[in-house]
Order: C-alpha cells, then sequence, then structure tokens
C-alpha cells in the first residue's frame, strides 16, 4: 500500500493499539544519533526534544527547517505478511533568539501521533477489513531561558487537533445481501506542554559537558466521537449505498501519559560528541479515547549516539561531512497474548546520517535512516515488523539584524 500525504502517516498494523505512532519530534540531525537530543545543545540545529535547547540560538540568527520523512515497512503474523510505504512532508519550525546569547525561542507544525492500517480475513461467509487512518498535529510554541551562567530553562507548549477514523467492514460472499460498514471518528483538540532544562559545564577550552532532563505531567485532550453505520451492495465494481445512519455522538475526554526523560552529552569542538538519553512513560490507567487497557504499565527507551567529522576545517566538503550513527531500545504500550502467555512488544533500531552543507552559505541538508524491528520473537504467533525510515531536514541559517559597514 502506498501513500502519499500533505504530512507524512505511518503505515503499520502496529498503529491499531492505542494512539498509534507517538512521534518524538526529533529531527534528521538527532534521529541519525539514536533520536538523542534531551542532553544535547548545538547553536546550529533547531531542537523540540528539550525547551530548554532554544536558549542556546545564536544571536543574529533565524533557523528555518523543512522535513520530509518516509519509511518502508514489512509486517508478518503467522503466515501472513505485506509490505507498506508512506512518503511526504513531516514538520515546518523556525527558530530565533528574543535576546542574544540568553533567551530563544522555536516554533512549528509537527506531527503528534498517527494511525495507518488496512486488514482483512476471510471466512465462508464474509471477508472482514479493518483499516485505521489520520492522527493529531501540534502547533508548537518551545522557549529556553538561560537563568544564570550554564543552567538553562525551558517551556513547550502546543496546541493539538486532529482526525482519526477507524473503520470496520463486512462483505458477504453472497452478493445478493447488503454488507454492512461501521465507523468511528475522533476528532481531538486540546494544549499539551512540557518543562526542560539543561546545564552545560565547559570542561576546558572546546569541551563540554551538557546534562539535561525533561518533564510531562499526565494530560487529558478532548474529543468527539462520533458513530456511522451503513449498508451497501455491489454491483460488480460498483457499490451502492442503502442506508447510513449516525448512531451515537457524544464528547469526553482522552489521556496522555506521564513522560520524564533525561539525557547527558559530550562534545569536543567541532570534531566529535556523543550522548545517551533515557526516559519512561506511565501508562498505567491511561484511557484512550475511552479504553483503558489493564495490562499497561510503564514503558521505558534508551538512545545512544554520535556524530564525527573528520575535519572541520579542509576545504573540501566531504571532510566536513559528520558521520552520525546510533542505537534505540524501547518498549511499547502494547502486550500480546497466547495460550494464557503474554508478551510485551518491543522495538530496536540502529541509525546512520549525515549532513551535507553549501560552501557559499551555512544552508545544509541534513538525511538520517532508521533501520529496526518491532515485535517480541518469544511470543509465537505475534505480530511482527521490519521497518526502514528516512527523514531529510533543510536548514536555512540566516543572519538577521546587523548592518553593513562601508569603509
Amino acid at each position: 500500500m502506498q501513500g502519499l500525504f500533505a504530512q507524512r502517516q505511518t503505515t503499520s498494523p502496529f498503529t491499531r493499539y492505542g494512539y498509534g505512532d507517538l512521534f518524538s519530534n526529533s529531527t534528521a540531525y538527532n534521529q541519525a544519533m539514536g533520536g538523542i537530543g534531551v542532553g544535547q545543545q548545538t547553536k546550529t540545529q533547531i531542537n523540540f526534544l528539550n525547551p530548554a535547547h532554544q536558549s542556546s540560538v545564536q544571536k543574529e540568527t533565524f533557523l528555518f527547517n523543512v522535513a520530509l520523512g518516509a519509511n518502508i515497512r514489512h509486517a508478518k503474523e503467522e503466515d501472513v505478511s505485506a509490505t507498506f510505504s508512506s512518503v511526504g512532508l513531516e514538520s515546518f519550525s523556525m527558530a530565533f533568539p528574543i535576546i542574544p546569547d540568553r533567551w530563544g525561542c522555536a516554533v512549528g507544525l509537527l506531527p503528534f501521533n498517527s494511525v495507518g492500517y488496512s486488514m482483512n480475513y476471510k471466512d465462508s461467509l464474509a471477508e472482514y477489513t479493518y483499516t485505521g487512518d489520520g492522527g493529531i498535529n501540534q502547533v508548537a510554541l518551545s522557549t529556553g531561558l538561560r537563568i544564570f551562567k550554564g543552567l538553562s530553562l525551558g517551556v513547550h507548549t502546543a496546541f493539538v487537533f486532529g482526525t482519526t477514523d477507524y473503520t470496520g467492514e463486512n462483505s458477504f460472499t453472497d452478493n445478493s445481501s447488503f454488507h454492512a460498514r461501521k465507523r468511528l471518528e475522533y476528532k481531538t483538540k486540546g494544549f499539551l506542554w512540557n518543562v526542560g532544562l539543561q546545564y552545560n559545564w565547559e570542561i576546558t577550552d572546546g569541551k563540554t559537558i551538557t546534562a539535561g532532563t525533561t518533564f510531562r505531567s499526565e494530560q487529558s485532550f478532548s474529543y468527539k466521537q462520533t458513530e456511522y453505520f451503513g449498508s451497501f451492495f455491489t454491483n460488480g465494481v460498483l457499490e451502492y449505498q442503502k442506508d447510513t445512519a449516525t448512531l451515537t455522538n457524544s464528547e469526553s475526554d482522552t489521556d496522555i501519559p506521564l513522560e520524564i526523560a533525561f539525557g547527558l552529552g559530550y562534545k569536543f569542538d567541532n570534531h566529535y560528541s556523543f550522548g545517551i538519553d533515557a526516559g519512561l512513560q506511565n501508562w498505567e490507567g491511561i484511557s484512550c479515547y475511552g479504553t483503558t487497557d489493564s495490562n499497561l504499565k510503564q514503558t521505558k527507551y534508551i538512545k545512544l549516539g554520535g556524530e564525527w567529522i573528520p575535519d572541520y576545517r579542509s576545504a573540501r566538503f566531504y571532510k566536513k561531512m559528520p558521520i552520525r550513527v546510533g542505537f534505540h531500545y524501547s518498549d511499547l504500550p502494547i502486550i500480546f497474548t497466547y495460550n494464557n502467555e503474554y508478551a510485551q512488544a518491543k522495538e530496536f533500531g540502529f541509525t546512520l546520517g549525515s549532513r551535507i552543507q553549501s560552501k557559499q552559505t551555512r544552508n545544509n541538508l541534513s538525511f538520517a535512516a532508521d533501520f529496526g524491528v518491532r515485535g517480541n520473537s518469544s511470543l509465537a504467533k505475534s505480530l511482527q515488523e521490519t521497518y526502514l525510515q528516512i527523514k531529510l531536514n533543510i536548514t536555512l541559517q540566516e543572519v538577521w539584524f546587523t548592518k553593513r559597514k562601508i569603509n
């Protein structure tokens, strides 16, 4: 299945659970290094992983970022397998200083989650098809203030909105029968916030250690649920609607879990850097569109990555191209059951990326590839997935508010 979206959708059977795929909002720069960013401070990058980072935006600098994404996924359950792919725009963002070297700001249109799947099976009576499509976006404002030397505090706020559809369809083998289709539509909106801290310690000239942490409390969004039910019949390739009814129309709240993360990074001049992020999400008691799964407790993740630039002073562009590598591992808030056995789904992946920079300007193109697997092979007949995700970031870096001097 292929799709082209104004904003990239995930195409994965795993997205039928919970909220589907939750985006971390890592750029290609972060993703190439395993997704680290909580303990990273880089003046030439936009970083939404820790809002305290925005205090490091260089003076008289404006950053504009366009991100594109693509993924290819191969899913397998027992003897059934399928391959899915999608490509499209992922986000727009910009960053700029408010008070040079002290207070900075980043704004953007970012994805929050994505749902995209299509599954079907047959028996002697009918063919049953289940699909999910849509997701939630966020208009984000992230700001960071340096409180005193080395220590920065940041706040991320966002207005979230979006529509997600889930459809179930029964097509009976007897063409003279009316087929049935049920659709659930969730329109979600609300506000989201989290806070972050970073401490940047310059050990010696050019050598720095950065420690960071972020915290998001359990929060809720409001949603409007509309349920549709209809019947139809087919005549060859054409479909004819018999009737459609709106069964229910209700409003309620859906929960977002508490999340806390820690990060630590080390950087030596413009030669190399590396870091580690770790965190957890507490899914215990979380209600997702009115459904609470008692099996879910806490999920954990860890990310490792680094960057090496062979010779950043070289006149040859390929010697200034960074080599970025990383690894990530996480629990997924999904419990598989089979013959009274339980197993939690896992995800781990390896990442690789680099950057191409213009000789005349500081504009650049960053790219990252993430190859990973999802599932839990310890449980028989459970869903397994292999994926390749590619991120591209076009970053324009301009100098603002400078006066030309004429001698």
